[in-house]
Protein backbone atom coordinates (compact mmCIF):
# COMPACT_ATOMS: atom_id res chain seq x y z
CA UNK A 1 0.00 0.00 0.00
CA UNK A 2 1.46 3.45 -0.92
CA UNK A 3 2.13 5.93 1.48
CA UNK A 4 -0.95 8.41 2.12
CA UNK A 5 0.22 11.53 2.61
CA UNK A 6 -2.36 14.64 4.00
CA UNK A 7 -0.87 17.87 2.80
CA UNK A 8 -2.55 20.77 5.30
CA UNK A 9 -1.78 24.50 3.90
CA UNK A 10 -1.36 27.43 5.94
CA UNK A 11 -1.64 30.68 4.56
CA UNK A 12 0.12 33.96 6.19
CA UNK A 13 -0.11 37.38 4.36
CA UNK A 14 2.65 39.47 5.22
CA UNK A 15 2.50 43.09 4.36
CA UNK A 16 6.31 45.19 5.11
CA UNK A 17 7.76 43.37 8.26
CA UNK A 18 5.73 40.11 9.74
CA UNK A 19 6.81 38.10 12.57
CA UNK A 20 6.73 35.33 11.34
CA UNK A 21 9.70 34.22 9.36
CA UNK A 22 8.99 34.19 5.60
CA UNK A 23 9.95 31.21 3.08
CA UNK A 24 12.20 33.51 0.33
CA UNK A 25 13.19 36.32 0.35
CA UNK A 26 12.34 39.24 -1.96
CA UNK A 27 14.78 42.48 -2.98
CA UNK A 28 13.99 45.33 -3.58
CA UNK A 29 10.61 45.37 -1.29
CA UNK A 30 9.59 48.44 -3.18
CA UNK A 31 9.32 47.86 -7.26
CA UNK A 32 9.83 50.61 -9.46
CA UNK A 33 9.25 50.28 -13.05
CA UNK A 34 11.11 52.33 -15.28
CA UNK A 35 10.04 54.47 -18.60
CA UNK A 36 10.46 51.47 -21.19
CA UNK A 37 8.12 49.77 -18.63
CA UNK A 38 10.43 47.16 -17.00
CA UNK A 39 11.56 46.52 -13.62
CA UNK A 40 12.99 43.77 -11.86
CA UNK A 41 12.67 41.50 -8.59
CA UNK A 42 14.77 39.03 -6.99
CA UNK A 43 13.22 36.27 -5.47
CA UNK A 44 15.78 33.79 -3.25
CA UNK A 45 15.42 30.55 -1.61
CA UNK A 46 17.31 30.67 1.69
CA UNK A 47 16.05 27.64 3.25
CA UNK A 48 17.57 23.90 2.55
CA UNK A 49 13.50 23.14 0.80
CA UNK A 50 12.52 23.77 -2.92
CA UNK A 51 9.97 25.94 -2.77
CA UNK A 52 7.25 26.57 -5.15
CA UNK A 53 6.59 30.41 -6.13
CA UNK A 54 3.84 32.26 -7.83
CA UNK A 55 3.79 35.88 -8.63
CA UNK A 56 0.25 37.32 -9.06
CA UNK A 57 -1.14 41.29 -9.03
CA UNK A 58 -3.83 43.00 -7.44
CA UNK A 59 -4.50 46.80 -7.14
CA UNK A 60 -4.61 47.65 -3.45
CA UNK A 61 -3.51 50.70 -1.16
CA UNK A 62 -3.00 51.42 2.08
CA UNK A 63 -6.23 53.08 3.92
CA UNK A 64 -7.13 53.63 7.43
CA UNK A 65 -9.64 52.91 10.25
CA UNK A 66 -11.31 55.94 12.19
CA UNK A 67 -8.38 55.92 15.12
CA UNK A 68 -5.95 56.14 12.19
CA UNK A 69 -4.65 52.71 11.46
CA UNK A 70 -3.37 51.27 8.34
CA UNK A 71 -5.96 49.41 6.87
CA UNK A 72 -5.05 47.62 3.20
CA UNK A 73 -7.85 48.59 0.62
CA UNK A 74 -8.75 46.30 -2.30
CA UNK A 75 -11.46 46.46 -4.55
CA UNK A 76 -11.42 50.11 -5.28
CA UNK A 77 -12.55 49.70 -9.09
CA UNK A 78 -12.96 53.80 -9.68
CA UNK A 79 -9.26 54.20 -8.71
CA UNK A 80 -8.02 50.83 -10.46
CA UNK A 81 -9.31 52.47 -13.26
CA UNK A 82 -7.62 55.69 -12.69
CA UNK A 83 -4.15 54.66 -11.20
CA UNK A 84 -3.72 50.71 -11.77
CA UNK A 85 -2.11 49.03 -14.75
CA UNK A 86 -5.16 46.70 -15.35
CA UNK A 87 -4.20 43.71 -16.98
CA UNK A 88 -1.37 45.69 -18.59
CA UNK A 89 1.30 44.11 -16.07
CA UNK A 90 2.82 40.69 -16.30
CA UNK A 91 6.06 38.61 -14.76
CA UNK A 92 8.07 36.62 -16.58
CA UNK A 93 8.64 33.87 -15.20
CA UNK A 94 4.95 33.94 -13.45
CA UNK A 95 5.30 30.23 -11.57
CA UNK A 96 8.21 28.46 -10.77
CA UNK A 97 10.60 26.41 -8.60
CA UNK A 98 12.96 27.56 -6.64
CA UNK A 99 16.08 25.28 -5.53
CA UNK A 100 17.48 25.88 -2.12
CA UNK A 101 19.99 28.75 -2.02
CA UNK A 102 19.13 29.67 -5.18
CA UNK A 103 17.89 32.84 -6.45
CA UNK A 104 15.51 33.89 -9.69
CA UNK A 105 15.31 36.75 -11.40
CA UNK A 106 11.80 37.98 -12.15
CA UNK A 107 11.03 40.60 -15.18
CA UNK A 108 8.21 42.78 -14.75
CA UNK A 109 6.46 44.21 -17.71
CA UNK A 110 3.73 47.11 -18.31
CA UNK A 111 2.65 47.68 -21.66
CA UNK A 112 2.70 51.26 -22.45
CA UNK A 113 -1.01 53.39 -22.51
CA UNK A 114 -0.38 55.97 -24.88
CA UNK A 115 -4.16 57.47 -23.39
CA UNK A 116 -2.25 57.50 -20.08
CA UNK A 117 -1.96 61.32 -18.26
CA UNK A 118 0.56 61.81 -15.97
CA UNK A 119 1.35 60.43 -12.46
CA UNK A 120 2.36 57.74 -10.98
CA UNK A 121 0.65 54.24 -11.35
CA UNK A 122 0.62 51.35 -8.72
CA UNK A 123 -0.45 47.78 -8.44
CA UNK A 124 0.76 45.09 -5.47
CA UNK A 125 2.68 42.51 -6.11
CA UNK A 126 1.62 39.43 -4.74
CA UNK A 127 4.42 37.00 -4.42
CA UNK A 128 3.30 33.46 -3.07
CA UNK A 129 5.80 30.33 -1.65
CA UNK A 130 5.18 27.03 -0.50
CA UNK A 131 7.35 23.67 0.19
CA UNK A 132 7.08 21.70 -3.12
CA UNK A 133 5.07 18.94 -2.22
CA UNK A 134 7.05 15.47 -2.39
CA UNK A 135 5.69 12.54 -4.89
CA UNK A 136 3.42 10.60 -2.93
CA UNK A 137 4.43 7.77 -5.93
CA UNK A 138 7.94 7.81 -4.77
CA UNK A 139 7.29 6.44 -1.12
CA UNK A 140 6.58 2.80 -0.44
CA UNK A 141 5.65 2.65 3.41
CA UNK A 142 2.17 2.01 4.77
CA UNK A 143 1.76 4.35 6.88
CA UNK A 144 -0.32 7.91 6.72
CA UNK A 145 1.33 10.56 7.25
CA UNK A 146 0.39 14.37 7.91
CA UNK A 147 2.44 17.42 6.44
CA UNK A 148 2.10 20.90 7.37
CA UNK A 149 3.33 23.02 4.85
CA UNK A 150 3.22 27.24 4.97
CA UNK A 151 1.59 29.06 2.25
CA UNK A 152 3.05 32.07 2.77
CA UNK A 153 1.73 35.47 0.50
CA UNK A 154 4.68 38.30 0.52
CA UNK A 155 2.85 41.79 -0.95
CA UNK A 156 4.71 44.55 -2.08
CA UNK A 157 4.52 47.83 -3.90
CA UNK A 158 5.15 48.00 -7.55
CA UNK A 159 5.17 52.28 -8.59
CA UNK A 160 5.79 53.58 -12.43
CA UNK A 161 6.17 57.21 -13.14
CA UNK A 162 4.68 58.51 -16.21
CA UNK A 163 5.15 62.03 -17.32
CA UNK A 164 5.50 65.00 -15.16
CA UNK A 165 4.66 64.17 -11.56
CA UNK A 166 3.96 65.73 -8.52
CA UNK A 167 2.88 65.47 -4.77
CA UNK A 168 2.16 67.31 -1.30
CA UNK A 169 -0.20 67.00 1.37
CA UNK A 170 -2.83 69.17 3.30
CA UNK A 171 -2.72 68.24 6.71
CA UNK A 172 -6.01 69.20 8.19
CA UNK A 173 -7.41 68.79 12.16
CA UNK A 174 -5.06 66.77 14.40
CA UNK A 175 -6.68 64.80 17.11
CA UNK A 176 -4.60 64.31 19.90
CA UNK A 177 -5.37 61.34 22.45
CA UNK A 178 -3.03 60.38 25.62
CA UNK A 179 -3.10 57.14 27.26
CA UNK A 180 -1.25 56.39 29.94
CA UNK A 181 2.00 57.95 28.79
CA UNK A 182 1.56 57.61 25.14
CA UNK A 183 0.62 60.38 22.68
CA UNK A 184 -1.37 59.65 19.60
CA UNK A 185 -1.94 62.05 16.72
CA UNK A 186 -4.16 61.36 14.38
CA UNK A 187 -3.62 63.79 11.46
CA UNK A 188 -6.26 64.13 8.93
CA UNK A 189 -4.42 64.53 5.35
CA UNK A 190 -5.22 64.81 1.31
CA UNK A 191 -2.30 64.15 -1.18
CA UNK A 192 -2.47 66.93 -3.96
CA UNK A 193 -0.42 66.15 -7.06
CA UNK A 194 -1.03 63.45 -9.15
CA UNK A 195 1.15 60.82 -7.34
CA UNK A 196 1.25 59.53 -3.52
CA UNK A 197 3.03 61.04 -0.93
CA UNK A 198 5.81 58.33 -0.08
CA UNK A 199 8.58 59.34 2.76
CA UNK A 200 8.53 59.81 6.26
CA UNK A 201 7.37 62.10 9.47
CA UNK A 202 9.24 62.79 12.12
CA UNK A 203 7.13 63.44 15.04
CA UNK A 204 8.88 65.54 17.77
CA UNK A 205 7.48 66.55 21.35
CA UNK A 206 8.79 69.88 22.66
CA UNK A 207 8.32 71.88 25.83
CA UNK A 208 6.90 75.12 26.27
CA UNK A 209 10.67 76.97 25.79
CA UNK A 210 10.41 74.40 21.97
CA UNK A 211 12.92 72.61 23.01
CA UNK A 212 12.38 68.47 21.68
CA UNK A 213 11.90 66.52 24.65
CA UNK A 214 11.00 63.19 22.16
CA UNK A 215 11.41 62.55 18.86
CA UNK A 216 10.55 59.75 16.55
CA UNK A 217 10.51 59.60 12.46
CA UNK A 218 8.42 56.28 11.03
CA UNK A 219 7.97 55.87 7.42
CA UNK A 220 4.60 56.76 5.27
CA UNK A 221 2.76 55.99 2.18
CA UNK A 222 -0.43 58.20 1.72
CA UNK A 223 -2.08 57.70 -1.23
CA UNK A 224 -5.84 59.96 -1.44
CA UNK A 225 -6.67 61.61 1.60
CA UNK A 226 -7.84 60.17 5.47
CA UNK A 227 -5.97 59.83 8.99
CA UNK A 228 -2.81 58.05 9.87
CA UNK A 229 -1.77 58.06 13.33
CA UNK A 230 1.40 58.61 14.91
CA UNK A 231 2.21 57.24 17.98
CA UNK A 232 5.22 58.79 20.89
CA UNK A 233 5.83 57.09 24.03
CA UNK A 234 7.28 59.47 26.67
CA UNK A 235 8.08 58.98 30.54
CA UNK A 236 5.27 60.73 33.27
CA UNK A 237 8.02 63.72 33.28
CA UNK A 238 8.10 64.11 29.78
CA UNK A 239 4.35 64.27 29.64
CA UNK A 240 4.28 66.61 32.08
CA UNK A 241 6.35 69.40 30.26
CA UNK A 242 5.22 68.36 26.59
CA UNK A 243 3.81 71.45 24.94
CA UNK A 244 3.40 70.58 21.67
CA UNK A 245 4.11 68.12 18.75
CA UNK A 246 5.57 68.95 15.82
CA UNK A 247 4.61 66.85 12.68
CA UNK A 248 7.00 67.08 10.14
CA UNK A 249 6.71 64.95 6.68
CA UNK A 250 9.37 64.95 4.11
CA UNK A 251 9.83 62.87 0.94
CA UNK A 252 12.70 60.45 1.75
CA UNK A 253 13.33 57.65 3.70
CA UNK A 254 15.97 54.84 4.27
CA UNK A 255 15.21 52.09 2.15
CA UNK A 256 14.19 53.56 -1.25
CA UNK A 257 16.22 55.89 -3.56
CA UNK A 258 15.52 59.29 -3.45
CA UNK A 259 15.51 59.35 -7.06
CA UNK A 260 12.68 57.26 -7.28
CA UNK A 261 10.59 58.99 -4.99
CA UNK A 262 8.37 62.07 -6.10
CA UNK A 263 9.59 65.11 -4.57
CA UNK A 264 8.05 68.13 -2.64
CA UNK A 265 9.19 70.51 -0.13
CA UNK A 266 8.60 69.69 3.84
CA UNK A 267 5.60 69.54 5.12
CA UNK A 268 5.18 70.94 9.23
CA UNK A 269 2.22 70.96 11.34
CA UNK A 270 2.53 72.18 14.76
CA UNK A 271 -0.18 71.27 17.39
CA UNK A 272 -0.29 72.48 21.10
CA UNK A 273 -0.66 70.14 23.91
CA UNK A 274 -1.69 72.64 26.61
Amino acid sequence: MKKQLITLLLSFFLFGICNVQAQISLAPTTVFIDQNGVGTLFVTNPGNVPQEISIGFEFGYPGNDELGNLKMVYGDSVRALQNGFGDRVRAFPRTFILAPQQQQTIRLQVRPDRSASAGTYFTRIKITSNPQTPDIEQTNTDEVTTQVNFQFDQIIAAFQKVGQTSTGLEIGEVKILLNENKFRAIPEFKVTGNSPFIGSVTASVKNSQGEVIKEIQQTVALYYSGLRAVEIELTPDQVATASQIELKYETKRADIPSGDLVQCAPIIKTVPLK
